[in-house]
């Protein structure tokens, strides 16, 4: 049977049209077949940890560190976040850990038992001290043994996150209208202090006791102290630490409705409650 050259010519064509789609389409499906699919989505946590269905994770975690044996805490420092512990273990005799700048306690925490910072007290190997951080912070430590600071054994707890949302937010009111106080952080024990400053601008108005805030249970105290005169307002006043103890430091002042102004200088031991004029130089 003969096959006439049109028909060998149409096969011929078909031939080669199939083969040009067969062609185009391998580079397409190479690429389908080497396309690479999308990291998968990772859900964080309030404080940066992977979070299951995006459920926050326990704020609690424990981190440890080692005290000694030799002049060193292991490690020296420590990433945590608010609400985590840290857990120091001694492996070695007469150490402490001491929380200040080095060398210098400032008794936001100690062992054995966030008493008496000051004093340096130093515990034998086996003893096991924690602390809780609620507070974001940068917060120092040291070994108070003689000696220990200063050869170096000192550490770093780095505090951060929190699951509160930032921005501002109502609190209680004050126990009375204030003007002319001044606002002062302790953080020693993380409460607020209202020092000083009057109830209106007639005289004799002046506040005679410190005003004491509590965020954990949003609510103001009227402290017992009492201030040494009435020249409370318009002060200036912070924290600083004298041999290890943390007070809050107010110099200057006037009363209401006076013309002149005092360079008295008290500090108020928010712990103690007590107020103590400092003697002039």
């Amino acid at each position: 049977m003969k096959i006439s050259k049109g028909a060998r010519l149409t096969f011929w064509m078909a031939v080669i049209v199939a083969t040009g789609f067969l062609v185009q389409a391998q580079p397409g499906e190479k690429r389908v077949a080497n396309r690479r699919s999308a990291p998968p989505l990772r859900i964080m946590d309030q404080n940066g940890r992977p979070s299951v269905s995006g459920v926050p994770s326990a704020t609690s975690t424990t981190v440890d560190v080692q005290v000694g044996p030799a002049l060193a805490f292991e490690p020296d420092t420590v990433d945590i976040s608010v609400g985590d512990t840290v857990r120091w273990t001694w492996a070695g005799d007469g150490h402490t850990v001491t929380s200040g700048q080095p060398c210098a306690a400032d008794s936001q925490f100690c062992s054995p038992d966030d008493i008496n910072c000051a004093a340096g007290i130093t515990s034998p190997a086996g003893t096991v001290y924690t602390h809780t951080f609620a507070t974001p912070g940068t917060y120092s430590y040291f070994c108070a043994a003689p000696g220990h600071c200063l050869a170096g054994m000192t550490g770093v707890v780095n505090v951060s996150g929190g699951c509160a949302p930032s921005g501002w937010s109502a609190a209680s009111n004050i126990i009375s209208t204030a003007v002319r106080s001044t606002g002062v952080y302790f953080q020693p024990n993380g409460k607020f202090y209202a020092m000083g400053g009057r109830s209106s601008d007639t005289p004799g108005s002046d506040f005679t006791h410190p005003f004491e805030y509590d965020p954990s249970s949003n609510s103001w105290l009227t402290k017992s102290a009492t201030y040494p005169d009435n020249q409370v307002n318009n002060m200036a006043c912070g924290v600083l630490s004298d041999a290890g103890t943390p007070y809050i430091y107010c110099v200057g002042g006037s009363a209401a409705g006076a013309t002149t102004s005092t360079d008295r200088v008290f500090r108020y031991d928010p712990v103690a409650d007590a107020i103590t004029t400092v003697a002039a130089p």
